[in-house]
Formats: structure tokens, sequence, C-alpha cells
């Protein structure tokens, strides 16, 4: 509900004010508040076993393209098992994803790895991910950047 609310605000404030990006935005969270209320919804009409076993089937599906060495799936079902909290799954699999040369996998490796020990353990699966020319982790470089705070990293 605070997502219909809160796209309709940024929507409305948007189209005031002439600007698209805030008229987007708001647009964009007003339909997650719809894809909300409808899953939330979707548990009442019996619908939660459907979608139960088509995650399953999905997953299966993620898996054995996985295992084939496809570079997205790895990352993908890596992401998967790291938000139903397997993170040594997760670490499985978004490792073999960024070392097979996956640059948004790199960068989930740094995040995991910051989440089970800190920074500093994270910082080298960053800088590949740097490296690789992802946008964000090049940000943590850059003088006065996370890693780069004094301008000689």
């Amino acid at each position: 509900m605070l997502f219909l609310v809160f796209g309709t605000v940024l929507v409305v404030w948007g189209l005031s004010i002439d600007n698209g990006t805030l008229t987007t935005v708001g647009w964009i969270a007003w339909a997650l508040g719809v894809i909300v209320i409808w899953m939330r919804s979707a548990g009442r009409f019996g619908m939660r076993a459907i979608m139960t076993r088509r995650m399953l089937r999905d997953m299966d599906l993620m898996r054995a393209a996985a295992e084939k060495g496809d570079p997205v799936a790895m990352r993908a079902l890596g992401s998967m098992l790291k938000v139903s909290g397997d993170w040594d799954g997760a670490e499985h699999w978004l490792s073999r994803s960024a070392w097979a040369g996956d640059r948004e996998a790199m960068f989930d490796m740094g995040r995991l790895a910051d989440q089970r020990s800190g920074l500093e353990a994270a910082e080298q699966w960053f800088r590949m991910a740097s490296e690789a020319g992802h946008p964000v982790a090049r940000m943590m470089f850059v003088e006065g950047g996370l890693y780069n705070r004094d301008g000689r990293s």
C-alpha cells in the first residue's frame, strides 16, 4: 500500500513541476505497489502452491544452466540462494560466475564478502568488478571513494 501512495505522490509532483524523472519513478513505485498487492492476494486465492512449484521449477532450470557453465545462470542462482539464506551456496555460484568474467557477480561477491567478513574481505571483489568496468565498483576507488579516502589507492 505504501508503494501506491508513494508512487502517486511522485507522479503528481513530477507532473506538477514537469519533471519526467520523478513521474517515471512514481509510475514504477505505483506498479510495484500493484505487484505487491497482487502477490499478497495470490496466497489467498490458492496460488501460493502454484507459485511455489513454479519457483522450484525455475530454480531447477537455473541450476541446470549454471552447472553447464552459463555465467549469468550461475549469478542468478547465486543471488537466489543468497536471498533464501544459503550464503555458502551463494558464494559458490557467485564466485564461479565472477571467475568466468561476470562483472555483476564480482560486485555481488563483494557485497556478500562484506556482509560475511567486512570491507577488507570485500575489497578484492570490488576491485575486480571495478577493473571489469562495473560503474558502482569504479566509484569506490575514485579519490574520496570508499577504498580511496586519501587519494592514494
